[in-house]
């Protein structure tokens, strides 16, 4: 019996090579599309550069920075207001073509606006939004790259609902691997690199889309679930703390760079009545809490949802979670009002802006955090 284990064994080890070796011979052909995610020990993951892919229901293209974004320098340009977004997959536009994302229409919004008021300078905005990022990670992609990109202003775009979800906890299981030794985190890492994962990864991956798009007419919600997510908000709770901490680190950033940041609390558009009954009056004064704690402008879209209460349809996507174009519109028009009334001095009649490089801005535009009001 032992041998006839050790014969079977054996058997299965060696047709394991033989397909791992046919699919290294003849991987171009047969390996389905690499995943858009990559490993990055500082970040946990972060999206391959230049990966195209219709991944989400609608054509994604990544950038050679490893954004959703269009192509853009790290350097600013003489003449323009640079907007950092960060966030997960309500910032990258999921299922959204990338035009109707929320950074994009702020930018048209906010460049629309500057014309009318005859404005000299232009705006940027910057989607560094990722798809399951915990605030955790966007402090550290704001600390890894996003100083780079030299923004006068950083949205961290807040989802309640899994934003406390701390995901750096697990990369950093890996990082102490490698500090007992690299050869140990490239023992358990090895796995990932055989390319019979990898087809794997992309059979699933495809069966995952048939399924999203079949279900797509369905009334079932795919994205909700039963659980009530603000018991994660109480004292001692690990992700809370978390992201608490997080914020913290964010406005240490920011105040050492003199460069504002305001936080803007996202709504649950699935229900919004019950979001703002049950779900707001526990979770905003926390959130507000460790905001204005840390530093930051704080900015909440609650009230800005309030009329399509009983009319979610028309600004969400299907009967998911994530907010349709209509809906990231309703997003980018309140966060563009409150950037030009906090920040730009929108508030006072329409005037010629001088330069925002080279001459000096209006002091309200690149003044360090201010004190809640």
């Amino acid at each position: 019996m032992i041998r006839n284990l050790g014969l079977t064994l054996l058997s299965t080890v060696l047709a394991l090579t033989v397909c791992e070796g046919l699919l290294r011979t003849f991987g171009a052909e047969i390996l389905p599309q690499p995943d858009l995610y990559v490993a990055d020990l500082e970040l946990g993951k972060r999206m391959r550069p230049g990966w195209e892919g219709g991944e989400f229901e609608a054509p994604v293209v990544i950038n050679s920075k490893g954004l959703r974004n269009p192509e853009i320098p790290y350097q600013k340009p003489a003449g323009v207001y640079r907007i950092l977004a960060l966030g997960d997959s309500w910032t990258f536009g999921f299922r959204m073509n990338e035009p109707d994302a929320y950074p994009r229409q702020l930018e048209r919004d906010l460049n629309e606006r500057a014309v009318a008021r005859g404005y000299l300078s232009r705006f940027e905005v910057i989607n560094a939004g990722v798809i399951g990022y915990s605030t955790d990670q966007e402090a550290a992609y704001l600390r890894v790259e996003g100083w780079k990109y030299q923004p006068d202003l950083v949205l961290v775009n807040y989802y309640s609902v899994n934003d406390t979800d701390n995901k750096l906890e697990m990369y950093r299981k890996r990082e102490l691997l490698r500090a007992i030794h690299p050869w140990l985190l490239a023992l358990t890492e090895a796995p990932k690199r055989l390319y019979l994962r990898q087809f794997w990864k992309g059979v699933r991956r495809t069966l995952e889309q048939k399924a999203r798009a079949a279900a797509a007419g369905a009334s079932a919600d795919p994205d909700a679930g039963s659980e009530d997510w603000t018991v994660s908000y109480r004292e001692g709770d690990e992700g809370w703390e978390a992201a608490r901490a997080a914020l913290s680190d964010i406005g240490v950033q920011a105040r050492a760079r003199r460069v504002p940041v305001l936080a803007v609390l996202l709504p649950d558009t699935q229900d919004l009545e019950r979001y703002s009954a049950t779900y707001h009056p526990t979770i905003a004064p926390l959130v507000e809490a460790a905001v204005r704690e840390a530093g930051l402008d704080y900015f909440d879209l609650e009230p800005t949802f309030a009329p399509w209460v009983h009319r979610e349809d028309e600004v969400r996507f299907g009967a998911h979670r994530h907010p349709n174009a209509k809906g990231y519109g309703v997003i980018a028009k309140a966060v563009a009002d409150e950037v030009g009334r906090r920040y730009l001095g929108w508030e006072t009649p329409p005037r010629a802006l001088v330069e925002m490089s080279g001459i000096e801005p209006p002091t309200s535009a690149l003044r360090t955090q201010r004190s809640p009001s």
